[in-house]
């Protein structure tokens, strides 16, 4: 019993501090509504990413092939910090898109969304 409480307590923790760096990521997409083949700058001002480590920004509106959707790449600054511009797919359907973060062999756990009109 006292292994399952240990168990327990320490996959609560793990939990807390997951939801603690998301909170101290901020992840912007900027403009906020974009048409196709415009560009779209995603960006933060600090991360657990490492300086000099490569960012890999995910989303089914880049070109590019990474991880089965479109991908671009940008490279981290001091504190984890990155701006990656990147053009978006022409031909692209309007909708709402989001952008996911890969650094470290790790996904950030957070989301950036703009929209395509």
């Amino acid at each position: 019993m006292k292994g399952l409480v240990a168990i327990v307590a320490s996959a609560l923790a793990l939990a807390a501090a997951g939801a603690a760096d998301a909170a101290a990521i901020h992840l912007v997409a900027a403009p906020g509504t974009v048409s196709p083949g415009a560009f779209v700058r995603v960006s933060t001002t600090s991360s657990p990413c490492r300086a000099g480590d490569q960012a890999t920004l995910i989303s089914a509106a880049y070109p590019g092939h990474a991880f089965g959707i479109g991908a671009v790449y940008g490279k981290v600054g001091k504190h984890g910090a990155f701006s990656v511009r990147a053009r978006i797919r022409r031909g692209l359907h309007a909708g709402r898109y989001h952008v996911s973060v890969r650094c470290g062999g790790g996904n950030l756990p957070v989301l950036a969304y703009f929209h395509v009109r």
